[in-house]
């Protein structure tokens, strides 16, 4: 394994980090992804991928997605200090995995492809009714 180090665009002060390491098994010029990244758009966990490091820097600045892992990503920001306890609790039971980022009230969520449609929607559906800010840089549980 290898940490790779992606650049980020930064707006207006989001992300509050200009680079992010991610964990990547690699086979060839194909990399995996192997943990939950917190602000890289595109990717999800298990995603193949190829890119180039920067000459200059060694960072990542463009990648392509060779092969989707069917899985998908969500950010949630909790800046209103609500409790997130019973939907991770829900979250953990169906098999997904939670990163966070303590310092901005931030989770990443990695739902994994054999999550029904129906289950993950009703979560993120009731995060959003409880106040939720939620983002969603990977969606791949499209209604059929």
């Amino acid at each position: 394994m290898e940490k790779l180090l992606f650049a980020l665009d930064v707006d207006d002060g989001w992300p509050p980090v200009a680079a992010e390491g991610v964990w990547c098994a690699r086979d060839g010029d194909l990399y995996s992804l192997k943990n939950i990244p917190l602000f890289i758009r595109g990717l999800a966990v298990g995603d193949v991928f190829r890119a180039q490091h920067d000459s200059v820097n060694g960072q990542i600045f463009e990648f392509e997605l060779v092969k989707s892992s069917g899985r998908s990503l969500v950010r949630v920001l909790n800046n209103d200090s609500l409790d997130f306890s019973l939907a991770e609790k829900r979250l953990l039971e169906l098999g997904c995995s939670l990163a966070g980022f303590e310092k901005f009230s931030m989770f990443a969520i990695d739902v994994p492809a054999e999550v029904g449609r129906d289950e993950i929607n009703a979560i993120v559906d009731s995060l959003e009714e409880e106040g939720f800010a939620l983002a969603f840089p990977v969606w791949r549980h499209e209604p059929a």
